[in-house]
Parts: structure tokens; sequence; C-alpha cells
């Protein structure tokens, strides 16, 4: 954001290195046009939390963020890229709630967090990553419960990975989002972890096994013809899949600096999950 708390519309984050692009390329074009503000939304909210600014300034530019997001709901948006974002929403029709969500979490990240027990990393991450995905059943069309379960485990999964994947910068940010009750039980300091440490890859497999518990969870709120619809999500849920079997098989090179994946692993993964969406939609339930 520029210091008047504006987005330059042109600007798309969607051209970086992100693990949504590929997936998106199977929406049709109302639907990724529309994700694709959603995206930059989160985008521009998480930009203020990560830039370098002092925390006054963060603070002031996210105050300015919620009165822009604010006025768009009620369709009076006055920035020139809440004016577009007003228009997807009404497009849509979104809801209030997951956009309120997620700069709820977004606030949590000015200063530094340390969580004691999942339950707040639970919360946080329904917020940060259940919100976009709400958001996101919404632009695809659906607002029963179902799929808003869907997408909150979904999106638990998610963070936790990403989680996982940034442990050391979030580190270096002053963001302990594992509790301490985990580091607690599997003996270790956050602070002084050497790629020696035995107990470091029994809690990187517990954090991942505890996201796959929520991915398993998404996809039991759905039957397979209703997931079949859902591909886009489904390409983003298998890019990650195969981000947490190499965080899995690695899990040392987490402390080195971030693991990532390839374009080829990205594009593999996409192409997986649109071929099983396929299947589901010609079987039975």
């Amino acid at each position: 954001m520029n210091p008047r708390g504006s987005l330059n519309p042109q600007n798309s984050p969607l051209q970086g290195k992100t693990s949504f692009y590929y997936p998106l390329l199977l929406l049709p074009e109302d639907q990724r046009e529309g994700m694709e503000m959603l995206y930059r939304f989160c985008w521009a909210a998480d930009d203020i939390a990560d830039n370098s600014d002092p925390l006054p300034l963060k603070r002031k530019k996210l105050a300015l963020f919620k009165k822009n997001l604010a006025l768009t709901l009620t369709g009076k948006a006055q920035d020139p890229f809440f004016k577009l974002f007003q228009k997807m929403i009404q497009q849509f029709k979104l809801s209030a709630e997951p956009l309120r969500l997620i700069v709820t979490g977004v606030e949590k990240d000015l200063k530094p967090i340390r969580f004691k027990k999942f339950a707040e990393l639970h919360r946080y991450a329904l917020q940060v990553a259940g919100g976009p995905g709400i958001a996101a059943m919404e632009i695809f069309g659906f607002k029963d419960k179902p799929h808003r379960n869907y997408a909150k485990n979904l999106g638990v999964f998610l963070q936790i990975v990403n989680i996982t994947r940034d442990f050391k910068e979030d580190m270096a940010l002053g963001r302990h989002y594992f509790p301490e009750e985990d580091f607690k039980r599997f003996h270790l300091n956050p602070h002084q972890l050497g790629e020696k440490n035995s107990h470091w890859n029994s809690f990187v497999k517990f954090q991942l096994n505890r996201a796959m518990f929520y991915l398993q969870q998404a996809r039991k709120s759905l039957t397979r013809q209703q997931q079949s619809q859902l591909c886009t999500a489904e390409a983003i849920a298998a890019v990650y899949v195969r981000l947490y079997q190499k965080l899995k098989a690695h899990p040392h090179q987490i402390l080195e600096g971030k693991l990532s994946l390839s374009p080829t692993e990205k594009l593999l993964s996409v192409a997986g999950a649109s071929i099983r969406c396929f299947l589901w939609k010609q079987a039975k339930d």
C-alpha cells in the first residue's frame, strides 16, 4: 500500500511466485477475476503487517484499510482499489463476515505473536485462511454450511503447512505460531533449535499430521460429486499436499530456510487434481 492507504488497481501479486496461480487458471474468467481481487485484498492486508514500517504507522495504515473496507461493505467505496473490490463483492454477493475475519487475523500480526495453546492457533487460522476460504466458496457460488465447513478446514490445513514452511522466517519476525504447549511436549526450545536435534523431526511430523487431519475433515464435509465442482480448491489442496510431503521428508531444511515447490511440481499437482475431479464427476456417489 502507498502512504495514502491505496492500492494500485493494476498491481497484481499473482504475477509473483504464488501457489494459487496455476489452480486459478482452472476457473471461468469471471470467477478467476473475482479470486484475483480477493487475493489482492488479502495480499494488501498482509503487506501492512509484514513490511518494515514502525508499529504506529502499521496501525495507522490498517485503520485506514479497515475504514476503506467498511465503506466498501456499505457500497460507498472511495479508494480506487476498493471501488473495484466493491464491484466484485456486489457481483458475487459476498458476505461481510469472512472479509472482516481476514482483517482481524492480520491485526494480530502487527505485533509479536506467542500462542500458548493450539486453540489460539486454530482461531487465528480460521481468520487468516478460513476467511479467504469462505469468501472463495461464495465466489464459486456456494454459501451452504457443508461448503463453509470445507473452506474453514481446508484453510486450517493450508495455514499449518504455511507456518511449518515459514518457521524460520516467522521466528525472525517474533511470530511464534506454534503453541508453547507443543514445544514443551517435544522438549524443544524454539530459540535453540539445531539441525541435529532429534526432537525436531517428531515435532514437524506432529504439526503436519495435525494439518492433514483438517484436510481430511474438509473432504468429509462434501461428497465426491460436490468436490468435483471445486477443482480449483482441490488443486490448491494438491499443491499444498505436495509441499506437505516435501516438508515431512526434509524437516531439517525448514531450519535452513524456506522449502518451496518448483513450477513443474505445482503444475503436476494441479494436473493430478484436475484428473481426479473429472473422474469424480463421472462417477456416482
